[in-house]
């Protein structure tokens, strides 16, 4: 089974921040997980929140700021952190440090009020700049038209729909896109569930699981998030 680190290892480092990821990697990691989204200028940064708010010592919307504001912000401000200010990362920052430390990324596409189409061009842009080994990378959202335009844009990487609980409109789009894995919320999946998508040629891959005892049907998962990765190794 695989350990992904959730926002690099979240739990102890500040989240989605490149000190959290070289954590991940000093831990050994093959995976981490971030979230992406778009500025004001139509940079794709490494941010959860669509504001900046609780993580940072800024506020606002990630959309309604430029690279150059958020470049100024310290995103371990809010964290108990003593290694130093923590610059926000753009996807092309990260691209180039997994691609020089054999990292993979599943790599969550965000949108709230820009156009999925756009943003998933941007995605695409950035791949190509920085061609990352295809086996390297998974694509996840939440939002299906996102996960509609990377299937039509980049159709040689992976895809991963994510969802807290597995509807039938999850299912269809599964099959519509060829996806690569279902990635679910471990409280709600059920052994039949996990068994029925494997059996449809998904892996399934479940968040974000922070403690080893409270995690069922872990023998059957391909593999966990967690922001604490050390505690499964």
């Amino acid at each position: 089974m695989i350990i992904v680190g959730h926002r690099g290892v979240a739990g102890r480092f500040p989240e989605n921040t490149l000190a959290s990821i070289q954590e991940a990697a000093a831990l050994g990691l093959d995976w981490v997980e971030v979230d992406v989204q778009p500025t004001l200028d139509d940079h794709l940064v490494v941010c959860h929140d669509h504001t900046v708010d609780r993580c940072s010592n800024g506020s606002g919307r990630v959309d309604e700021l430029t690279l150059e504001q958020l470049k100024q912000l310290n995103f371990a401000a809010r964290f108990k952190y003593d290694g130093g200010h923590q610059t926000l990362l753009t996807l092309d920052e990260l691209l180039q440090f997994a691609i020089s430390n054999q990292l993979k990324l599943n790599i969550e596409i965000k949108i709230d009020r820009h156009c999925a189409k756009s943003v998933c061009q941007l995605v695409q842009q950035a791949l190509e700049a920085h061609p990352i080994d295809s086996n390297h990378v998974l694509l996840s959202s939440f939002n299906h038209d996102v996960i509609r335009h990377l299937h039509m844009m980049l159709p040689n990487i992976r895809l991963g729909v994510l969802c807290e609980r597995l509807k039938s409109a999850e299912k269809h789009l599964l099959k519509e896109v060829s996806a690569f894995s279902c990635n679910l919320y471990y409280k709600w999946v059920t052994r039949k569930q996990i068994d029925q998508l494997k059996q449809s040629g998904y892996q399934v891959w479940c968040y974000t699981v922070n403690n080893p005892n409270s995690l069922r049907h872990i023998e059957e998962l391909d593999a966990i998030f967690s922001d604490y990765p050390e505690r499964f190794l």
